[in-house]
């Protein structure tokens, strides 16, 4: 592989995995959306089955915690990704002794 085909190819993979993150944070958003009108569903069903009332909204509150924690992925994957720690030396040249 040539080293301009090399240069290539590492900014391929640094658009993909932008790509990535978003598209993970695009989900994450989406089921926490998706988890927040399933507790909702449940806290209405609540109200119409008090029999049910106290386990429905049990799992209402745990709908809504789901929810925070995948608002909490898509903050993460939104966030620029971190540099990847790189050698002082570049590939294929050897690191100086006593620097």
């Amino acid at each position: 592989m040539t080293g301009q085909s090399a240069e290539h190819s590492r900014g391929r993979l640094q658009i993909d995995g932008a790509d990535l993150r978003q598209r993970l944070a695009t989900v994450a958003v989406a089921i926490a959306c998706t988890e927040d009108q399933v507790a909702e569903t449940l806290e209405r069903l609540a109200l119409i089955l008090p029999e049910n009332a106290v386990r429905l909204r049990a799992r209402a509150t745990q709908a809504r915690e789901h929810a925070t924690m995948e608002r909490g992925r898509a903050a993460m994957f939104s966030e620029p990704a971190r540099p990847a720690y790189r050698s002082p030396a570049s590939p294929g040249q050897p690191i100086k002794q006593g620097a």
